[in-house]
């Protein structure tokens, strides 16, 4: 069996599209499918990418002897949800979600006899099921689809909120905060996207994403609540602490290179 045939019996047995595995080694499409096809031939670093991903070593990709799938020599076993277990956890969480809505409109309606703080409940409840659902559902790039959706969602609920509590301040305040935070979670994303291969590195630069959020976030609620106090005590002592933390990370990251350099000697 070549090498790429068994990129492709691999990718197949881990149920990844060529799109989906390019992304996880930051390749394009057509390259996944020369690698396949044996036109082209990935390089070392690329090699050790896929031996993550399949968990198989790298004498089993590079040697061409056949190994049946039961004997071949996993490095390391990984843990995945199966599409069954996934359609279980979502049928459950639904079900979850269904029956709590349900709760809090009978319970607002027989003690108050009409709906009030009920809706808002549900609404919530439906926002965080509708987070969840692109997790369990989506074939490829399943976070990615989870933060677009959560990027996404927060616009009605806080419209609905605005509705019911009969306030408007609460959706112009809370959109203004939302795109803040939705800013702050996509830089975060993409820093562990191009970072995955170094985690203490990616974790030091998300923490210092960190700081200038709620920084931000706290100017913006003075701008529409005046009354509030503007004091910085409080983020600049978490931002001392969060820059501590992720010099620490780096750090790590750090020696942990240097650890590998030595090693690979």
């Amino acid at each position: 069996m070549t090498l790429g045939e068994k990129i492709q019996k691999l990718r197949k047995q881990q149920g990844l599209s060529q799109e989906a595995l390019a992304e996880k080694v930051s390749v394009t499409r057509q390259t996944i499918s020369k690698w396949e096809l044996d036109q082209s031939t990935p390089n070392l670093d690329f090699i050790s990418q896929l031996c993550d991903i399949f968990s198989v070593t790298a004498d089993y990709l590079i040697k061409e002897e056949m190994i049946e799938p039961d004997e071949m020599p996993y490095k390391k076993r990984q843990y995945h949800l199966s599409e069954r277990r996934k359609r279980t956890i979502l049928i459950l969480l639904s079900a979850a979600a269904l029956a709590a809505i349900c709760i809090c409109l009978i319970c607002d309606y027989f003690i108050a006899e009409k709906l009030s703080w009920s809706m808002i409940s549900a609404s919530a409840i439906l926002a965080g099921w509708f987070v969840i659902l692109p997790l369990l559902t989506a074939k490829e790039k399943s976070v990615f689809k989870t933060l677009l959706v959560a990027s996404i969602v927060p616009v009605p609920l806080l419209a609905i909120l605005a509705l019911f509590l009969k306030n408007s301040l609460i959706f112009t305040m809370g959109i203004c905060i939302t795109c803040v935070s939705v800013v702050a979670i996509w830089i975060v994303y993409e820093i562990f996207r191009k970072c995955h291969k170094n985690l203490w590195r990616a974790f030091g630069y998300a923490l210092l994403v960190m700081i200038p959020t709620p920084i931000a976030i706290t100017y913006i609620i003075a701008c529409f609540i005046p009354e509030m106090s503007r004091t910085m005590t409080s983020n600049v002592f978490n931002s001392i602490i969060t820059f501590a933390l992720s010099l620490v990370f780096f750090g790590l990251d750090y020696l942990f290179s240097r650890k590998r350099e030595e090693t690979n000697r």
